[in-house]
């Protein structure tokens, strides 16, 4: 049944258009359902790895039935790589976000930039890197997956900015690969090791104050002085 609008057109009655808004109250409820199992996989495999880790256990952190998560991910095995495939593409979202519209902007401060949302991310999502520990104490064809598929491509780049960045005298020599491991290193510890440098030094890793300091302490460390000025 339709009804006529004020200019003469049919409209839908309701009764018509709850199917559709039914499907898409679906539709949004599995997607929530699919990223909170996500989310709670990240923390799972990044403490414990992919064999310590429960599928149990990550729908109770979830607040799911167990049984979605075979639903939606079908094994332990796809969850991990999904998870994986979660926790770059938020990174790499982030920094399509945050580099748009900086064409033409100095290779410094762009050098800079890249370097500071480095950290910010590591802060925000610290287990980024507990994750990428466990995947390098874990079976080795799991870690050629990661390499091959969210790794290799984003090294690339890396590294070629980094070339670049020592040519022109604002990154201080070296094996670009290697300084490229130091620098996450030196980055990431504090957050990766939370808990540990939180009890030794009684600073909260999180806090921004502190953040904002180890950003500038970090730069120090690998830009030259005169690119290392605000």
């Amino acid at each position: 049944m339709t009804s006529i609008s004020a200019d003469g057109a049919k409209a839908e009655t309701s009764p018509q258009r709850a199917p559709q808004r039914r499907k898409r109250r679906e539709q949004q409820r599995a997607i929530e359902t699919k990223q909170a199992i996500l989310a709670a996989a990240l923390r799972e495999f990044a403490d414990k790895g992919f064999d310590g880790a429960s599928t149990r256990e990550i729908a109770d952190k979830a607040d799911v039935n167990h049984r979605l998560i075979g639903h939606h991910f079908g094994n332990k095995e796809l969850l991990w790589e999904a998870t994986a495939k979660y926790v770059f593409g938020e990174y790499v979202a982030q920094q399509r976000k945050r580099y748009q519209g900086l064409d033409g902007v100095d290779q410094p401060i762009l050098l800079r930039l890249m370097l500071r949302e480095f950290i910010l991310f590591s802060a925000k999502v610290p287990q980024l890197h507990r994750f990428m520990v466990q995947a390098n104490e874990g079976g080795q064809k799991r870690l050629e997956w990661l390499i091959k598929n969210h790794l290799a491509p984003g090294i690339a780049m890396d590294l070629m900015i980094l070339r670049k960045a020592q040519e022109e005298g604002m990154l201080r020599s070296g094996d670009p690969m290697h300084l490229r491991y130091l620098f996450i290193g030196a980055a990431t510890s504090v957050f990766t090791l939370s808990e540990e440098y939180q009890f030794m030094s009684k600073q909260n890793p999180f806090d921004e104050d502190f953040i904002e300091n180890h950003i500038e302490m970090v730069l120090s460390l690998f830009l030259t002085p005169k690119d290392n000025a605000p």
